[in-house]
């Protein structure tokens, strides 16, 4: 009996028809899965589990060897896989076994629970509190409820663990949904003021606060509230224009960093793969160390990333790091009080975002090549993008990415 007889005899689960028949309808009859969702009348999570044991069955029968006839032309009954794989890969992203029931549920309504390392689904997530400063979901037996009570405060500095959001709402400018936050790491120079922290927490009043950081010899970070990239830029413009570089530095040091998130919202699971891909991929290094201002071993160490990583929680200390719930976090970057060096950075990570979402997924090889620094610059080097991203595409043009010459900006001053 061949591969294809077999699958004509079993029926595919939850939809009353065969693997061949839901195999037919999606390869050779051009339905997308809603519209195989609307004729079956079943529900995409259906649909998702449907496709799932599809793609094990062909597996187990290949791998079972009861091909018979298939088994002297294992080209058609690989052939048969790799479709299932396919239409497997491109459904998957959405959804995910929820950690405490099994169930299945759609990736958007789930929460991520660091201490199980796992996924919960809305089934099951009113058994769990989001903690705002550690920026973690808890189990309502394990909440550490003694933490919220002690903000850390002491000459313009917050704690490590508290939340800005306790006192920045999100800023909103215009039509503009992406929300982006920043955090900028900085250290005292020698003859630093003593209330400079509170002279920048004034200068940022109702945009950002300055926090602790371990990770710093004699400084603090300023982090922003959550807001849209106009309105996150006009903010950091006003920190610029008060002229800190007396007092502050950040690029000139071996301990700052610079830091973007991105709200997770503005994101689907499939773009946040993508984001994976570009910024961990060999291809790109060399330009991604030259956006940063600094070696990938200064920030992390450097991963091969998939685009199913999205799914995955990853490392705090990763160059896209993911294992936050509400947002992913760029931590390539170079500390950077410089106005031009501050935009660039933003600038990258929204046009990032955006260019992600023109490359199509038909196969995972031809993604990973379009998923180039060279077809980002060709994303700019539109008129429109141009002008939205003026500071990026300034220095597109100043280190020669748009005419393909480059050179190293390792030692370049603060401005770049």
């Amino acid at each position: 009996m061949t591969l294809l007889s077999k699958l004509r005899n079993e029926n595919c689960l939850n939809f009353g028809i065969s693997f061949y028949q839901m195999y037919i309808h999606l390869k050779y009859d051009n339905y997308s899965t809603s519209d195989f969702t609307d004729e079956y009348g079943v529900e995409d999570i259906d649909l998702y589990e449907g496709i799932k044991d599809a793609y094990e069955r062909v597996r187990h029968l290949i791998r079972a060897s009861i091909l018979n006839a298939d088994r002297h032309n294992p080209s058609r009954a690989f052939s048969l896989e790799r479709h299932f794989s396919n239409l497997y890969a491109s459904i998957s992203d959405r959804y995910t076994e929820c950690h405490d029931c099994d169930c299945t549920t759609e990736m958007d309504d789930t929460i991520y629970v660091a201490g199980v390392d796992n996924y919960v689904g809305s089934c099951c997530s009113d058994n769990y509190r989001y903690h705002e400063g550690h920026d973690e979901y808890y189990h309502d037996d394990d909440y550490p409820y003694d933490d919220e009570e002690d903000d850390g405060y002491h000459n313009g500095v917050y704690g490590y663990d508290y939340d800005v959001t306790e006192q920045l709402s999100p800023i909103y400018h215009g039509n503009e949904k992406r929300l982006l936050a920043t955090e900028i790491e900085v250290e005292r120079r020698n003859d630093c003021s003593s209330s400079i922290a509170e002279d920048v927490g004034q200068t940022m009043r109702n945009f950002a606060l300055c926090k602790h950081d371990g990770s710093l010899n004699n400084g603090f970070e300023i982090v922003s509230a959550p807001a849209t990239i106009s309105a996150l830029k006009e903010g950091w413009t006003k920190f610029c224009e008060a002229n800190y570089s007396d007092q502050l530095s950040s690029w000139h040091t071996s301990t700052c960093g610079m830091h973007i998130h991105v709200d997770r919202t503005s994101l689907t699971p499939l773009e946040i793969g993508k984001l994976l891909v570009f910024v961990n991929g060999k291809a790109n290094a060399r330009f991604m160390e030259s956006i940063a201002g600094r070696d990938s071993r200064q920030w992390s160490v450097k991963k091969f990333k998939g685009i199913k990583d999205a799914l995955q929680r990853s490392d705090k200390y990763e160059a896209l790091a993911t294992h936050k719930p509400k947002t992913i976090e760029f931590r390539v970057f170079r500390g950077n009080i410089a106005k031009q060096g501050i935009m660039r950075n933003i600038e990258f990570v929204d046009a990032l975002c955006n260019f992600v979402r023109t490359v199509g997924m038909d196969k995972d090889t031809d993604t990973v090549n379009r998923l180039s620094y060279t077809n980002f610059v060709s994303y700019m080097n539109t008129s429109e993008n141009k002008g939205s991203y003026p500071y990026l595409f300034s220095w597109l043009v100043r280190k020669g990415y748009n005419k393909g010459r480059t050179k190293n900006i390792q030692n370049e001053s603060e401005e770049s």
